[in-house]
């Protein structure tokens, strides 16, 4: 340790000659004795020191208040403004904290819980394990199309599969089963009869319609699409469907799952249109319309070389809801019950009193 100006001299080297070579940076030599030498700090390095702790506390300061001044300007930024009068970010911020926040809460609580008792079980599926069960559902005919309907992200899938595969691991544990379950679980959900078949994906077809109460709408309605009239345009001025607040873009649909298999002659054509297609007027369940395809998906099927990993596992669920889920509800039913969970903010109360007041499933 080196000592300071105002200690007991410490000898630095019991020689005469000044020594070189041994001094730590800022620090300098003071001779005490005929053969004592003592390094002590330089003035400009305890200078720097201060100086240095001096921008450090500034440092925090400011950023602090920019940090604050950011939230303060984004916050007051204007999205938009109806007939004089302005809506801010954070109006947006309080409605969808006010719509959304006790719900998100509840989210958050039980995605919680779910690591927490699948890791004590050593169920909780690691991101490698995710990332790979991520590529087998890409290669499904229906994924892309199966998120759109669900209106969520690639990224927001990802973490349900997780807390999926979560569920699976604790289900799972302990079962086996042979080649030949895991075969016939593959026949039974590649059957185009099944309609909760995994493995098969029927054609669909996604359109655009204009839905009118009388075919003369239908045939205007058609003539100023002939005439460049834009399909929102026409679409606002006649369709009398739901789909108007849409555009007339319906969802995805299968044969037999639209309004348009109560004609089945309609149907067909529908079918048969490639993307781009126009067709109309047609009747179709008491209204005329003219439709457009937008985008086609063929019937599919995924083979078993990309689907056998998959059936094992899901024969193995299939015994395992059997076998296993009665006492998993218990074991995490007593879980949830002994957990502590302190909700902080007075205002989300609600959502401690329904987590511990009903089982948790997840």
């Amino acid at each position: 340790m080196w000592p300071r100006r105002n200690q007991e001299p410490t000898p630095f080297v019991q020689r005469s000659e000044r020594p070189e070579g041994e001094i730590p940076p800022g620090f300098r030599l003071r001779r005490v004795g005929p053969a004592e030498w003592i390094a002590e700090p330089t003035r400009w390095y305890l200078w720097a020191g201060f100086l240095a702790i001096v921008g450090f506390c500034i440092g925090g300061v400011v950023g602090a208040f920019a940090a604050r001044a950011y939230y303060h300007n984004t916050a007051t930024v204007t999205l938009l403004t109806i007939n004089g009068v302005p809506f801010r970010q954070d109006d947006l911020r309080n409605r969808l904290e006010h719509r959304y926040g006790i719900d998100e809460v509840l989210r958050f609580a039980v995605t919680e819980l779910s690591r927490q008792f699948a890791e004590a079980r050593h169920c909780w599926p690691s991101d490698e394990e995710v990332d790979a069960r991520m590529q087998r559902e890409r290669q499904r005919p229906d994924f892309v199309e199966r998120l759109a309907l669900a209106g969520i992200r690639e990224d927001d899938y990802r973490e349900e599969l997780r807390l999926d595969m979560a569920q699976t691991n604790l289900l799972i544990r302990g079962i086996t089963v042979t080649p030949d379950e895991v075969q016939e679980f593959y026949r039974r959900n590649a059957n185009p009869n099944n309609p909760a078949a995994r493995y098969y994906s029927p054609a669909r077809v996604q359109v655009t319609v204009v839905g009118t109460s009388t075919e003369a709408a239908a045939r205007q309605a058609l003539r100023e699409l002939g005439q460049g009239v834009s399909w929102r345009v026409v679409v606002t001025r006649y369709s009398e469907h739901d789909s108007r607040r849409t555009g007339g873009l319906m969802p995805p649909f299968a044969k037999g799952e639209s309004i348009f298999a109560t004609n089945p002659a309609a149907e067909a054509a529908i079918f048969a249109m490639q993307p781009g297609d126009r067709i109309g007027p047609i009747a179709a369940a008491r209204q005329w319309w003219i439709v457009r395809c937008d985008s086609q998906w063929r019937e599919a099927t995924v083979p078993w070389s990309d689907a056998k990993e998959d059936a094992r596992i899901g024969a193995m669920l299939a015994k395992g809801i059997v076998r296993n889920g009665p006492k998993l509800e218990a074991e995490r039913a007593e879980f949830v019950k002994r957990s502590t969970i302190i909700v902080s903010d007075p205002a989300y109360g609600e959502a401690q009193e329904a987590v511990l007041s009903r089982p948790v499933r997840w």
